[in-house]
């Protein structure tokens, strides 16, 4: 089997050359050098993750981004946004619109790569292995990064972000291990990642919000981390 094969938008030729020398042997890396031709790229070629600059000088990253989550053979292929914009309100926006990971430039050609590699590793275990995994009334549709919910015989859908989703099914795949933040950064985002260990506490709230009424199934530890568990739901039924 090849290289996993990447397609890298950016407009600015010493990030080229930084990202090409950063991700070499690692992937199979087509550029595009502007909006458009990462238009057609899209189009052309089939990827297995996206690095996306956001400023491009005939286009904005963002859209393509939407472009490509239009479409149903990269619904759940990662992206990743490169970027110089580090205000929140963009990082909220990459993360609305679907992608995966934003890196703010400059970025250590090292994390860079543990970052890429992570989300390729995400993506081949996903494609490779079980497609389902089912938890009490939860089901976990990996190739969809969808989460289902069984409540009394009515099935409902919980919409989660890339990272989101990725968290929680860690969390659930380790049922009842209580996981430290820092073995919850490397598994979720990469070694070497520059997130802050009190994002995942951020993360784990924006999680139990969605979660709802099932919000105690992921319970905080404290001085450690997190665990998921489904002991809460045995509770309601004792009660």
């Amino acid at each position: 089997m090849g290289l996993p094969k990447v397609l890298l938008v950016e407009d600015e030729e010493a990030h080229r050359l930084v990202i090409k020398k950063s991700l070499q042997g690692h992937c199979d890396l087509v550029v595009a050098r502007n909006y458009h031709e990462g238009v057609e790229k899209i189009s052309d070629q089939n990827f297995d993750l996206f690095i996306l600059d956001i400023m491009l000088g005939d286009g904005d990253g963002f859209d393509l981004c939407a472009r490509i989550r239009k479409m149903d053979c990269y619904k759940r292929t990662p992206v990743v946004f490169l970027t110089a914009k580090s205000e929140v309100a963009s990082k909220v926006l990459g993360f609305t619109l679907g992608a995966d990971d934003y890196i703010v430039k400059p970025c250590d050609p090292a994390e860079l790569r543990a970052r890429v590699d992570s989300k390729l590793r995400w993506n081949k275990e996903v494609q490779e292995g079980s497609k389902e995994l089912i938890l009490g009334p939860f089901s976990f549709m990996l190739d969809m990064h969808r989460l289902e919910v069984d409540q009394e015989g009515s099935k409902s859908t919980i919409e989660f972000t890339p990272i989101e989703f990725k968290l929680l099914y860690y969390l659930a795949s380790h049922k009842d291990h209580v996981l430290s933040r820092d073995q919850i950064l490397d598994a979720v985002w990469g070694q070497a990642t520059n997130v802050l260990d009190r994002s995942v506490d951020t993360y784990i709230a924006a999680v139990r919000r969605k979660l709802g009424s099932f919000k105690k199934c992921v319970k905080s530890v404290h001085g450690v981390g997190y665990k998921f568990t489904l002991d809460s739901l045995h509770e309601k039924k004792a009660s």
